[in-house]
């Protein structure tokens, strides 16, 4: 049987919380959003996407070995922006700061050790952040909005957190949206 899978690192909770207070100030002004559900927001380091469950085991083995060459750090939510450009927004994320080189490390680290279990590399530098919502349509009026509503001026600080290990989850689509359901962590 195959899963739908990621690799992502989990928020605290007062952190969300912050972040869903946000979310809720931007909501009522820009409708045509699909925004992400509170229990849902996390920040993914690795899309695995279709998984063989027998696999599962060897990936945590991979990645538990890639991570015993590093220590938990800490970042901070600061700002928001979109992918890919103000004008075609596709996605509406919290930025990541701090210690991000460690985190571009962690990163590309589990690139080499899921290579070889058929997971490719990307093909684009990771850009930490933390996506909050998709745009899955009228893109120009939603970048325009943004614009008029100062969004990606916005001075955020969502405060600190400290990365202590890797979590990968299942991610089932349903009509309702995805539900995900972490599998296992990892310890840095």
């Amino acid at each position: 049987m195959d899963w739908r899978t990621f690799l992502a690192i989990e928020l605290p909770a007062p952190l969300r919380e912050g972040l869903v207070t946000k979310q809720h100030q931007f909501k009522w002004k820009l409708p045509a959003i699909n925004w992400v559900s509170p229990e849902s927001l996390h920040m993914t380091v690795k899309f695995l996407g279709t998984t063989p469950e027998s696999l599962i085991g060897d990936i945590k083995e991979a990645v538990s070995g890639a991570m015993v060459d590093f220590s938990p750090f800490s970042l901070t939510l600061k700002g928001f922006g979109v992918f890919p450009t103000v004008r075609q927004p596709r996605i509406f994320w919290a930025g990541i700061q701090g210690n991000s080189q460690m985190l571009i490390d962690i990163v590309g680290r589990l690139g080499q050790v899921l290579e070889p279990l058929g997971f490719p590399q990307e093909g684009k530098p990771f850009h930490p952040h933390l996506t909050l919502a998709r745009i899955k349509k009228d893109h120009r009026q939603v970048g325009h909005m943004f614009e008029q509503m100062g969004v990606l001026n916005d001075s955020y600080e969502g405060g600190q957190f400290t990365v202590e290990n890797i979590v990968l989850f299942r991610s089932e689509l349903k009509p309702s949206g995805s539900v995900y359901t972490k599998v296992w962590d990892v310890p840095l």
